[in-house]
């Protein structure tokens, strides 16, 4: 067995477009978004194919049959494809979240509700964006949004480096590599398909309308948790990786210098636990949040006392079947801390006079703080350094802060990520502010609104529909008489 290979299959004739002889193949049917795209079926019933269809850098097959490899070539190569298309993954999520974000903070900036209800004192009825729990739902996505982009950019940088080293037949990488495409492919998506869903409620009544631009996108966009490997499986890529590095330093081996053994050597001497709990796990919050440093080293820390756990628990004879939820877990704290690392690292090549660094500091703070409020129960259950309740309180309250904080950029914020009004194709996302505008003039393209085709419409329909109900008594009359 020599794994799966690339092969060229020819599917159907270039002379009639016919399916090949033993080819069957046909279309699978209407699906719940991405329909532009065909997905289909395929079987193969003794079908061959010439031996120079295998796709050979990596593998030959002579003429007798006798496979071989190149020498110093690592079988699983065939991951760089695969990662590849994890990057673009990771990429084209920030652009998808930001359609998103852009449309429903412009729209809750727009849309007014109720006078007297927010803190923040205005004339008249309060935008919407001025609500708290409006605010608690959409600027978090929008700390995300910006640390997609950095992530994006930064893992597109660590993509080149480590396919510079194999093509110079170096494939120690390749692993690391790997296990953190799986990880972001996953963090990505999952924040920019559920980001969209939370953007589209955000939104109330009129998220519901084709013409937010919001409920087609959701569809079309939804597949990004389920192709390239489903979400679920992929976070045990990382997370066996993740273990076998805690595994390897308990066992005194070498292992290669990266993101993740770095972390994992800080923070697990031996591979184990400390015995003390380290100082930035007791620091007050608010010392915390104004503290780059400290901040990654807790996000490091989480994920490596997550792992040593699990390790433990395996060790001890739990199955790979009921470890699954937790390699889930382990998955999501590993890559929030890469996340953090890159978001950090990217804003560390802003000018030190830099006058957007306050805010985009502030959304890694952010960003930061929403990670303990979401995930409060891994810092409460942590074996050394454990999070006390009155912490969590403090994280709760520090977080509500600096949303109401970032709420003042907002606006800005999203107009910076320039989506044209062309690519947003929304009526509440328009970058004039004129909503109610745009959606009364989208609505009177409708051919039932126009002049020229609404009255032969509902004309055609009353013929047809209503009149015999609203006459249906006389009708009853008239064939008496």
């Amino acid at each position: 067995n020599y794994g799966p290979n690339p092969v060229v299959v020819p599917i159907r004739s270039v002379e009639d477009h016919q399916p090949l002889p033993g080819v069957t193949v046909g279309d699978l049917g209407p699906k719940f978004g991405f329909n532009a795209m065909d997905n289909g079926f395929l079987l193969l019933d003794h079908v061959r194919v010439p031996r120079l269809n295998l796709l050979q850098r990596y593998i030959t097959v002579a003429q007798g049959g006798r496979v071989s490899r190149p020498k110093n070539v690592d079988p699983k190569v065939a991951y760089g494809t695969m990662v590849y298309v994890r990057t673009q993954i990771v990429r084209n999520m920030s652009q998808v979240l930001a359609k998103a974000t852009t449309t429903a903070i412009r729209y809750a900036a727009v849309r007014r509700q109720f006078s007297g209800k927010a803190d923040k004192r205005v004339d008249g009825e309060s935008p919407v964006l001025d609500y708290g729990m409006v605010q608690h739902r959409l600027i978090p996505l929008l700390a995300q949004n910006y640390a997609m982009f950095a992530t994006s950019q930064a893992f597109a940088a660590h993509y080149a480096e480590s396919m510079a080293e194999l093509n110079r037949g170096n494939f120690g990488p390749l692993k690391e590599l790997h296990a953190t495409a799986c990880g972001l492919k996953r963090w990505t998506s999952d924040v920019a398909i559920h980001g969209i869903d939370t953007c589209r409620h955000a939104c109330g009544g009129h998220g519901f309308s084709q013409f937010s631009g919001l409920n087609e996108f959701f569809g079309n966009q939804y597949p990004n948790i389920i192709w390239e490997g489903d979400n679920y499986v992929l976070s045990q890529q990382t997370a066996r990786f993740v273990l076998t590095q805690v595994n390897a330093l308990r066992a005194g081996k070498q292992v290669a210098d990266n993101q993740t053994t770095q972390y994992l050597r800080a923070h697990l001497p031996g591979g184990h636990l400390p015995k003390t709990a380290p100082a930035f796990t007791q620091m007050p919050v608010a010392d915390l949040a104004s503290n780059s440093e400290a901040q990654l080293q807790l996000l490091g820390f989480r994920a490596a006392s997550m792992a040593a756990e699990l390790a433990d628990s395996m060790a001890a004879g739990q199955s790979h079947n009921r470890s699954l939820v937790a390699m889930q877990r382990l998955c999501d704290a590993h890559s929030d801390y890469i996340v953090a690392s890159y978001f950090r690292r990217h804003l560390r090549t802003l000018a030190p006079a830099s006058p957007l660094a306050p805010t985009l500091n502030k959304l890694a703070t952010l960003l930061f703080l929403y990670v303990l409020e979401q995930h409060s129960a891994d810092l409460l259950r942590l074996t050394v350094g454990a999070f006390s309740p009155a912490q969590i309180s403090e994280v709760e309250l520090l977080l509500a802060q600096v949303i109401e904080e970032v709420r003042e950029q907002a606006v800005p914020l999203v107009d910076a990520l320039g989506i044209t009004d062309l690519r947003l194709n929304s009526a509440l996302g328009r970058s004039d502010g004129k909503v109610y505008e745009n959606y009364l003039e989208w609505a009177m393209e409708d051919p039932l609104n126009r002049e020229d085709t609404g009255n032969a419409i509902r004309k055609q329909w009353f013929e047809k529909y209503y009149k015999p109900v609203l006459h249906a008594a006389k009708n009853k009359r008239d064939a008496r008489l």
